[in-house]
């Protein structure tokens, strides 16, 4: 016996579509786990940076504060270059212990005195590195108040 005829069915159509649905999933899903892989990182990034900055903000606080109480004592200043410096080191807690190197740089006085005059520094905080900054001086909590001159 004969079997019937039947109009011709395509028996892998539904396979095929079912596997270029599943393609299409997992392509969107690559693409989206790409996308918040890069935030993430990013976000890890931007943390660090701001964890790194804390602390040399921090140490650069505590050197304006530093200036506040008075000057460094003029007998402990180095040459450096055409200004006059003193270099500190400083430990900084953010997070963890970290030691940074304070530079204080006496400016050159401007032209016409500002009225009223006052003291010009520069303050630079950098990592303390200990063969650089082998023989600094150790943290202070002030400096020595500026000697008023009789008149």
């Amino acid at each position: 016996m004969r079997r019937p005829l039947v109009p011709l069915r395509r028996p892998g159509i539904a396979l095929t579509a079912v596997l270029a649905q599943l393609t299409l999933l997992f392509m969107a899903w690559s693409l989206a786990n790409r996308q918040c892989t890069a935030t993430i990182g990013m976000e890890e990034a931007l943390s660090r940076r701001t964890d790194q900055h804390a602390g040399t903000l921090s140490a650069i606080a505590v050197g304006l504060g530093l200036l506040e109480t008075g000057l460094p004592a003029e007998d402990k200043l180095d040459e450096f270059g055409s200004y006059s410096c003193f270099v500190m080191f400083l430990d900084v807690t953010t997070g963890t212990l970290v030691r940074y190197t304070l530079i204080f740089q006496r400016l050159p006085v401007p032209d016409p005195l500002p009225d009223p005059p006052s003291s010009h520094w520069s303050l630079t905080a950098v990592p303390y590195d200990p063969v650089t900054h082998l023989d600094v001086e150790g943290p202070m909590t002030t400096f020595e108040p500026p000697h008023e001159q009789p008149e």
